[in-house]
């Protein structure tokens, strides 16, 4: 396993994220940092699977859970998990590396829709950590070089992937976390919808259309949850904006501007507030340098890089 591992990791350092231009890698999303990084308050509203290909990721869950995820290992997380994470990398001059992706709602009715008789013979406890079974690996390197030679995911390719991928889970007794909530609340739903196109002026009425439910329901129900519309919207385009600092190159102007916000400056400003560090800041972890201050904020460590790339 650790030559497949070591294959991966050599596959996805060598991968051309950072030419300035270059786009996200489909639906699979590529972590890599020089320094340590520490982000806080990332929400995780869509079940997510990661993998540590080289360093370690400390994780907090705001229910006080504490995992430490090293190399060749899985990071399982939940539907509505908050989390402070640390990447580190392996030794100074190595990257750390990592790969996550978010399982689609569509996939996980399609996986229900077809397996759900089999489950009970499946282990589904939750399980939040584990050494990362060869079957997942080659799964996860596969997608990855289906998804380098593509401009764009197909939708219903990546559907079908995560179907796959989520019965290699289940086989392996590791789709308890993912497969928790059966019935997505009304946040999950609008999240998703939204995140399919983060740059878009979308108004409450657009969503309601798609979700086939009236303006007034919609509202009711998010505040049930403890949420409005516009709190939904921009945690949305900050996440999408946290995701693109971190996997690629692009100028942080041309982030901002992708995942809808009309002023850079906004922008960072709010993504200060919500992980803790500016996009630039969070851009310098990525190069090599030394310096990393912490400070606190909302009972919360946050690193904050203190030198220029």
């Amino acid at each position: 396993m650790i030559s497949l591992v070591s294959a991966l990791y050599d596959e996805l350092v060598h991968e051309s994220a950072d030419k300035r231009d270059e786009l996200p890698l489909g639906s699979m999303g590529i972590y890599r940092c020089m320094r340590p990084q520490q982000i806080r308050e990332i929400p995780v509203h869509l079940p997510m699977l990661m993998l540590v290909l080289s360093g370690r990721k400390d994780v907090s869950v705001r229910n006080g859970r504490q995992l430490s995820v090293h190399s060749g290992e899985l990071l399982i997380l939940p539907a509505e998990t908050t989390l402070h994470i640390t990447n580190y990398p392996a030794v100074p001059g190595k990257k750390y590396v990592g790969v996550a992706f978010a399982f689609d709602l569509e996939a996980l009715r399609q996986f229900r829709k077809v397996y759900g008789s089999s489950l009970h013979v499946w282990d589904t406890t939750p399980r939040w950590h584990s050494k990362c079974p060869m079957s997942i690996l080659v799964a996860l390197r596969q997608w990855f070089q289906w998804c380098r030679y593509r401009d764009e995911a197909d939708r219903q390719l990546v559907l079908h992937r995560q179907v796959e991928l989520l019965l290699l889970l289940a086989q392996e007794g590791l789709s308890g976390n993912i497969l928790l909530s059966e019935h997505p609340s009304w946040k999950q739903r609008v999240y998703h919808l939204l995140a399919m196109d983060p740059a878009h002026g979308w108004q409450v009425q657009d969503v309601c259309i798609r979700l086939g439910v009236s303006e007034s329901s919609l509202r009711r129900r998010l505040q049930e949850e403890g949420v409005s519309f516009r709190e939904v919207l921009e945690e949305m385009r900050l996440v999408s904006g946290l995701a693109l600092v971190q996997e690629t190159y692009w100028t942080i102007g041309k982030i901002a501007d992708a995942v809808g916000y009309q002023s850079q400056s906004r922008f960072g400003e709010r993504f200060k507030r919500r992980f803790g560090m500016t996009p630039s800041e969070l851009r310098r972890t990525r190069v090599s340098g030394q310096g990393n201050n912490v400070i606190k904020g909302d009972g919360w460590e946050t690193g904050i890089a203190n030198d220029s790339a």
